[in-house]
């Protein structure tokens, strides 16, 4: 409509100037005529639907980065003491790098070290005073087992059993002197003397042995009491000498210092919580803390990197990586040479497009880049920490197909469609788009090779 518009405008400005030189004819003789200019008709471009190779390719930017990098975080809430490391410097497995405001703590560790070794020590004197006293205790439980009375029980019993035989033969004797049936002797001067004199002699034999018995009965149930005293002395021995084995094994295994042993183990471990140490040796690839400033529990704030080994780390958006899998090649470019190309395939995408970056037990951020390794090594390809490099991954390829470029076909609500120059004249054809290529996109359905389209 509005080319119509313009063609009538310029008519329009023909006539009028037409009209113009015709009044004038009656004041000249001849009038020179003006032509008539050819409207511009614009051409629209064309293309031809040929036959080749179609690919889909996904370019993205991304800086060497070492292979190996921890994320160092403190395990505990605090507020930053001192950092003794800046970027980019380098450090030795085991440094201390930073730590919380620790006065306090070191203070109290120290206390406590100086509190076990005194423990250490004391229990080294009260270990050889335990042996001591364990080989004290032994000696008196062998020299009471040496002071066994048995004997003396032994003997007591066959002097009771004598003093017993001794007992009946004097009253056999006492017995047989005072037979009444011996009174007869008494009537003759000469009998009766001697058996006055027997009878005495019996009656003093009879008592002495009764006093013998009691003796030897007394013997024998002292010998019996000393017995007895001396199994309990023994037992009484073996009880210390167990007693000082159990207190000597208590002081050999430290009992006395677990405690103390537990509670510098307590401190050391808050300590090292709030300290940042390198887990290996490396260099400070990112650093986030201050002096004074506050700090949560186990959030990153300092990130080493081992740099025997380099790979290429970039950052991608989730629409992204939908289309990469891990283990696809990729064609890397470094930005300052750029007719160089290196070969590598993609290590690792992060969760859940792959494998890696998962939120670990420790700490709560996520490792969201992706990375690519490389067929050579990095100083082969001359490549340093931080370089910027091009990378390129095939998506889709298609070889021998029908294509068009991006701008020849046309969409309307969803349809897609070219414009077909048949002859003078044009029509529209729906067709089936396959692969999309930056610069050509194929054709699976609708033209065939060699037809003209016309773009928009």
């Amino acid at each position: 409509m509005m080319r119509r518009i313009k063609r009538l405008t310029g008519v329009l400005i023909v006539l009028m100037v037409v009209a113009g030189c015709g009044g004038g004819a009656s004041q000249q003789e001849e009038a020179t005529p003006t032509p008539v200019p050819t409207p511009i008709v614009p051409t629209k471009p064309t293309y031809e639907v040929k036959r080749g190779e179609v690919v889909r390719e996904l370019e993205f930017t991304g800086r060497t980065a070492p292979v190996v990098e921890q994320e160092l975080f403190f395990r505990t809430a605090g507020y930053v003491g001192t950092v003794y490391v800046e970027r980019d410097d380098f450090v030795e497995t085991g440094d201390l790098l930073a730590e919380l405001e620790v006065i306090d703590l070191k203070n109290q560790l120290l206390q406590a070290e100086a509190a076990l070794e005194m423990a250490i020590a004391n229990n080294e004197k009260r270990l050889a005073e335990a042996e001591t006293s364990l080989r004290s205790t032994e000696l008196r439980l062998a020299s009471a087992k040496a002071d066994n009375p048995a004997s003396q029980v032994t003997i007591a019993e066959v002097g009771l059993e004598r003093a017993k035989i001794a007992l009946s033969e004097a009253q056999e004797a006492y017995d047989e002197a005072w037979d009444p049936g011996r009174d007869w002797e008494l009537d003759i001067a000469w009998k009766k003397k001697a058996l006055e004199n027997e009878r005495e002699a019996t009656e003093r034999a009879l008592r002495q042995a009764e006093l013998s018995l009691k003796v030897a009965e007394a013997q024998y149930q002292q010998a019996l009491q000393s017995l007895e005293k001396h199994q309990y002395n023994v037992e009484i021995c073996e009880h210390e000498v167990e007693l000082a084995r159990l207190r000597l094994e208590q002081l050999e295994a430290g009992l006395d210092i677990e405690e103390i042993k537990l509670n510098v183990q307590r401190l050391r471990d808050l300590l090292n919580d709030a300290q940042l140490k390198a887990p290996f040796d490396g260099q400070v690839l990112s650093l986030n803390i201050t002096d004074g400033r506050a700090v949560e529990g186990y959030r990153p704030v300092m990130v080493i990197g081992e740099l025997s080994e380099l790979e290429v780390s970039a950052s991608l958006q989730g629409s992204q990586m939908e289309d990469l899998q891990e283990g696809m090649p990729v064609a890397v470019t470094i930005a300052s040479r750029p007719g160089e190309e290196i070969k590598g395939q993609i290590r690792r995408l992060p969760y859940p497009y792959g494998g890696g970056g998962r939120i670990s037990s420790d700490a709560e951020e996520r490792d969201e880049s992706t990375r690519v390794s490389l067929e050579v090594s990095a100083t082969d390809a001359g490549l340093e920490l931080g370089d910027l490099v091009r990378m390129t991954v095939v998506l889709e390829r298609q070889d021998d197909v029908l294509w068009l470029p991006p701008q020849a076909i046309r969409t309307f609500e969803g349809r897609r469609f070219v414009v077909l120059q048949e002859g003078d004249a044009q029509r529209r054809v729906d067709v089936k788009i396959g692969v999309e290529g930056e610069d050509r996109v194929e054709i699976e359905e609708g033209l065939a090779e060699g037809q003209v389209v016309i773009g928009p």
